[in-house]
Formats: structure tokens, C-alpha cells, sequence
């Protein structure tokens, strides 16, 4: 089965994912991930200028693809992250819920998530 879709995230979430103690992405469902369905293939990569200092390490990891197990919609991303744990959605433990949010908002449009809402996408990680 060919990849739906490819979010490519900073290192630290990356890493979270490799470790297992991230299994959810939160996005804005939009028309790209309206198309998303459980069992659907999606790939991870570390984004490109944070490459060079992972592969510093020489079994640095790049690129990961994962299984969708589940698709979860919420409101907003507060209620999102309430609901299934700010370290699932790939924050630090010692993140408040209103650092985590100011986080996802700089990547975001708080009038695209008021107008479609949020979807989490929970995936497992494919077995090389």
C-alpha cells in the first residue's frame, strides 16, 4: 500500500515517535487529511535542516512510516490533548497545556482549527 500522506516534524517529536512515547498526530482536518482512513500508510520525517545534526549520530534515523490504528476528532486542540495526553500527542511531560498549545499554534491557524476542527491520528509504527 503506497503512503497517504507525509508530515514532516521537528527532531524532538521525531525521536519521541522513535522512542514510542509519541503514537498520536494532531493536525487540522482539512481537505488533505479529510482523505485519511484507518489502515492508511503515512510517513514521518525529521525535518530537512535537522537532519545534518541527527546524522551526526551514524545510526541517526530519518524517516519512519506508520499504520493508522485510529482517527479521533476533537473541537479544538485543547480538548485533543485533555482527552489523550499532551505526551501521546508528542509534548514533553513538563509541558502546561498552554505551552504545548502556543507550540501547536505556531505551526497553525487558530481560524483553520475553528473552522475544521482537529484530528488525531493514531498510528503504530511499521516494523522495518
Amino acid at each position: 500500500m503506497e503512503d497517504i500522506y507525509t508530515f514532516e516534524i521537528a527532531s524532538e517529536e521525531f525521536d519521541r515517535i522513535l522512542s514510542g512515547k509519541k503514537d498520536i498526530q494532531l493536525a487540522i482536518n482539512d481537505s488533505k487529511r479529510k482523505t485519511l482512513a484507518v489502515g492508511n500508510l503515512i510517513t514521518f520525517k525529521r525535518k530537512s535542516e535537522e537532519k545534518a545534526v541527527a546524522e551526526e549520530n551514524s545510526n541517526a534515523v530519518n524517516e519512519v512510516s506508520a499504520t493508522i490504528d485510529n482517527l479521533m476528532y476533537f473541537v479544538s486542540f485543547e480538548e485533543a490533548t485533555q482527552m489523550l495526553g499532551k505526551e501521546r500527542c508528542g509534548f514533553k511531560p513538563s509541558s502546561t497545556l498552554d505551552k504545548a498549545t502556543d507550540l501547536f499554534l505556531s505551526n497553525e491557524s487558530f481560524e483553520l482549527i475553528e473552522k475544521n476542527g482537529i484530528v488525531a491520528i493514531v498510528f503504530k509504527i511499521k516494523e522495518a
